[in-house]
């Protein structure tokens, strides 16, 4: 017998059937306590609780996504598609996107398996826009030989944006990673050659703020906002949904 498999609802799909749940149960309280049935009534007034708390939470997190996608501030475009062949940045030396975006799918499914942690930089250089051209490539150079000189061998970074750089780094919870990132962010904006740009960054971590490779990105692309809108130069870590 061949089963097919289920797709997920979509994010809307979701928020939807939490609120119908939350009509439905407290329809039925309410008929249930003209019923003088006191039990099932608080049942279903529980119930009615439990869904208008998860279409809350749907909500706000559909409104994040929203704001990390369409936020000027950043220059990430999620929906960007992969291009078809991996090479190095000629500028930074590190890989490029598309590469980076399969081995982010896979180290997640890695970490996954090995009950590891796994933590996402995603690194922007402030103030890149209102540079001269070869000031931008002397800052990006910079960038990528910081983040060399910091990151081990199992990790990866790659250039993700005109301004910016994620990484991946291996078995490693948010601490690391925030000292990782901190230590990248000095070298850059305490270097002579860096001293006209500031560094902002966004950290998220598997599984404790995603539990996929898409949602990971995500979230980090949402620190990376909440950094710039807090002041730039500095490091930010997703919240806890």
């Amino acid at each position: 017998m061949r089963y097919r498999r289920l797709r997920p609802l979509p994010a809307s799909g979701r928020l939807a059937l939490s609120l119908v749940c939350a009509v439905a149960a407290t329809l039925a309280a309410g008929l249930a306590f003209l019923a003088g049935a006191v039990a099932l009534g608080s049942t279903a007034c529980g119930t009615a609780v439990i869904s208008l708390a998860l279409a809350v939470i749907q909500w706000r997190s559909m409104r994040a996504a929203r704001a990390a996608d369409d936020g000027d501030e950043v220059t990430i475009d999620l929906r960007n598609p992969i291009p078809r062949l991996s090479t190095n940045d000629p500028v930074t030396g590190l890989v490029d996107k598309a590469f980076f975006r399969v081995t982010l799918s896979q180290r997640v499914a890695s970490a996954r398996r090995h009950l590891q942690p796994l933590s996402l930089v995603v690194f922007e250089l402030d103030g890149f826009e209102r540079a001269r051209p070869e000031r931008r490539d002397q800052a990006l150079r910079l960038l990528g030989s910081a983040i060399r000189r910091t990151l081990r061998e199992c990790d990866t970074a790659c250039r993700y944006g005109d301004a910016a750089v994620a990484c991946l780094l291996e078995d490693t919870p948010e601490a690391g990673a925030a000292a990782a990132a901190e230590r990248v962010r000095k070298s850059v904006t305490m270097s002579p050659t860096g001293r006209s740009f500031t560094l902002s960054a966004g950290i998220a971590c598997y599984p404790s703020h995603a539990l996929d490779a898409h949602d990971l990105l995500r979230r980090s692309v949402q620190a990376l906002a909440a950094a710039r809108a807090a002041g730039r130069d500095r490091v930010e870590i997703a919240g806890v949904d």
